[in-house]
């Protein structure tokens, strides 16, 4: 029989520590073997942008700045740019020893029937999954739960809304990318969120469905230990909390400074790509028509954390309307032995990523040459 799991009722927390806690408890599965479970609800008001995700063609950082609006990165974690106010949301996770739980299929199949069972107890169990993992309720988006090799260990993890946000705010600073609702029933942000309220007229606050979790797992014959953060954990903690809210971090992935940074004489364009996720790819063409530099992004969840920046270095110097020299060099970093996804419902496959490459190029052809 597995030992029992650790768990950690992280309660109340703002983003900083919510982003650097993750990293910490990697760690300390990597070192002990032994699984953590976590839930938490978000402390804070902020945006919370995804590992690959850019950052310019998600957000206005000038009037995020400008109105106080608090922006992060999430370290290694991918999907896209979400808004969480406070208290409007609750979170739960599964870090899990690559050893002894290495199908991240299977643990994604396995945790939604757990959070379905969670739901199902506290009266939403007429929220299903759909689409790419999603949480949705009469096609409207309630949460979602999605697995990723995060390098250290397996995740699998979520999130459900449980009393509605004020996006007033949101609808301010966002930029909506092309194709983001393509798969979707409901198309206007303001009606796609739904909430546990939504649906059950009244609000599902965190402690109700924290005890519904562990109620569910139990009942799944998964067996935890409460707990809390140890000295050196918090140390930990609050060192890379330090780092997630920094520019740096932020602008990790950005077609702004893709552009800025451009070689002088090259044409630059951008182009989005919805397959099962959002890819995103922005190129510079030189006037010989080769790729002079290449950049990619998306609301993807893929491991290892540099994978999509090698297949960007990989296009260079491709054939730029060369569909076969493209997809050769995508694969042969994308396909590689050592990427690791969960395929069934969220992967990401080389032609998703050429299609949003060859539709970049297409736009660079008519681009004006840079400065």
């Amino acid at each position: 029989m597995d030992e029992p799991w650790r768990y950690l009722d992280l309660d109340r927390q703002d983003p900083y520590e919510n982003a650097a806690t993750m990293p910490v408890l990697v760690r300390s599965v990597m070192e002990t073997g032994r699984a953590v479970a976590t839930t938490s609800a978000w402390g804070r008001t902020h945006l919370n942008v995804g590992w690959f995700d850019d950052v310019d063609a998600t957000l206005d950082l000038a009037r995020c700045q400008k109105l106080g609006v608090e922006v992060i990165r999430r370290a290694v974690y991918g999907g896209g740019t979400a808004y969480y106010q406070e208290g409007c949301s609750v979170m739960w996770g599964f870090l899990l020893p690559k050893d002894r739980y290495p199908d991240l299929d299977g643990e994604l199949r396995r945790f939604q029937t757990v959070v379905g069972d969670a739901l199902a107890r506290v009266g939403l169990g007429e929220v299903a999954f759909e689409g790419s993992s999603d949480l949705r309720w009469q096609g409207r988006k309630l949460g979602a739960l999605t697995a990723q090799d995060v390098v250290g260990c397996n995740s699998v993890g979520g999130f459900l809304n449980v009393a509605r946000p004020d996006l007033a705010t949101y609808l301010r600073v966002v930029r909506v990318p092309d194709d983001k609702f393509k798969d979707k029933v409901v198309k206007d942000m303001r009606e796609y969120v739904a909430t546990a309220e939504d649906v059950l007229g009244h609000p599902v606050g965190y402690e109700e469905l924290r005890d519904a979790l562990l109620a569910a797992l139990a009942a799944a014959g998964i067996d935890v230990v409460p707990g809390e953060l140890t000295p050196g954990e918090r140390k930990g903690v609050a060192k890379v909390s330090a780092r997630v809210g920094s520019d740096e971090a932020i602008r990790r992935v950005s077609s702004d400074r893709f552009r800025a940074d451009a070689p002088p004489g090259t044409r630059v364009a951008f182009a989005n790509e919805k397959g099962r996720k959002l890819c995103r790819a922005g190129v510079a063409l030189g006037d010989d028509g080769t790729v002079v530099a290449a950049m990619l992004a998306g609301d993807m969840h893929v491991s290892p954390p540099d994978l999509i920046d090698r297949v960007a270095d990989a296009l260079v110097g491709a054939r730029a309307h060369d569909r076969g020299d493209l997809r050769d060099r995508i694969a042969t970093v994308f396909e590689g032995p050592d990427v690791h996804q969960a395929d069934e419902t969220m992967g990401v496959t080389s032609d998703d990523l050429l299609a949003a490459v060859v539709k970049a190029v297409a736009a660079a052809d008519t681009a004006p040459v840079g400065v």
